[in-house]
Order: structure tokens, then sequence, then C-alpha cells
């Protein structure tokens, strides 16, 4: 299975969201815009995992989330990887909580480097909105802003991805609350 950690966004921050990708759409660009349902801050892309792989780490991560307290975080400004002159993937920054997320980030790499997964090169902390299909002139959309409230932060999600012709379809295979138990789904 295709698998991936990341943050949960409620819904009232993800339908502002949706409102800001729903206005820049209009703009008729080559771009593959984020559904509604799939907005997410990644934190870590596992890659293809069998079950027993899934099995093994499982407990590390829960251990990790348990040293976590809940915290929050709100989104802020639009930018693009990897840079303005060929920019491939929109995103939503993270303001409040990006140093929490950093961290938690790095004891996850390290976790799980232990288990085979390749460590990331950095962390940036952000909410994917839209992959550019091919070239275009996203500067209008990179100045816009978008801010949202503050949330709180509770938990670790692991996600399974199932590639599908009209996009991605997440399915939450476990989620591992900040500072407590594990709760299986």
């Amino acid at each position: 299975m295709r698998a991936f950690l990341a943050i949960e966004i409620p819904e009232h921050t993800r339908l502002k969201v949706d409102d800001f990708i729903q206005e820049q759409s209009k703009k008729d660009l080559p771009v593959k815009w984020v559904r509604f349902e799939n907005l997410h801050v990644t934190l870590k892309f596992l890659g293809e995992i069998d079950d027993r792989k899934k099995a093994e780490i499982i407990p590390a991560i829960k251990e990790i989330a348990e040293m976590y307290k809940p915290f929050k975080i709100d989104l802020e400004g639009v930018g693009c990887f990897p840079g303005t002159k060929n920019p491939r993937v929109l995103w939503i920054g993270v303001k409040q909580g990006a140093e929490q997320l950093r961290r938690l980030v790095l004891q996850l790499e390290e976790r799980l480097t232990r288990f085979g997964f390749k460590r990331e090169k950095r962390y940036h902390a952000h909410l994917t909105i839209g992959r550019i299909k091919k070239f275009c002139k996203v500067d209008d959309i990179l100045s816009k802003n978008i801010t949202t409230e503050a949330f709180s932060i509770n938990a670790i999600t692991l996600f399974r991805s199932t590639l599908k012709p009209e996009g991605p379809i997440y399915e939450e295979l476990k989620k591992f609350k900040l500072g407590y138990d594990t709760l299986d789904y």
C-alpha cells in the first residue's frame, strides 16, 4: 500500500482553503487542484509499504506522538516548489506551529530511518493546494494571501493513498493521539 503520515485539517479551515482554490481555479491554468477532502499537512511520505512494515512502524510512531502535547497551527501565505522559475507545486504555508511540526518531523525521520525509510533533506511545513501539470506563470496566485485561524493539532494520522485517474483517494488507517494512546480505525 502507498502510505504517508499527515496532520488533518479541520473542516472550517478546509472550507476557507477550498474557497481560495475555487477562486484560483477560474484562472484556467494547467493545475491539478487538491480536492476538499484531501487537504492535509504531510509529515512524511512513506511510499509503498506492506502490512508487516506497517506493523513494525506503528509502535515507533505511537511513541513519538505520545511525546508531544497538542499544539496550534495556522496557515498563511502562498508559495511554490521548487521555485518561481519552474513551479511544480502550489502551497499555503504554516506560520504558527511550524517549528513544532519541524521538530516532530525530525523525530519521525530519525526513528523511521531505522526501518529503512529514506531521510528527507529538509522539511517545510505546508499544505499542498495544487500540482502544476505543465509550465505556466503563477505569479498572480503567488501574489495572493490567505490566512486561517489557528487550530489545534492533537493527532498524527497514517493514511493509505490509492491513485485513481480522477485523483488520489486517502483512507485513514490509524490515528496517533498526541500525548495519549493510539486510536484504531
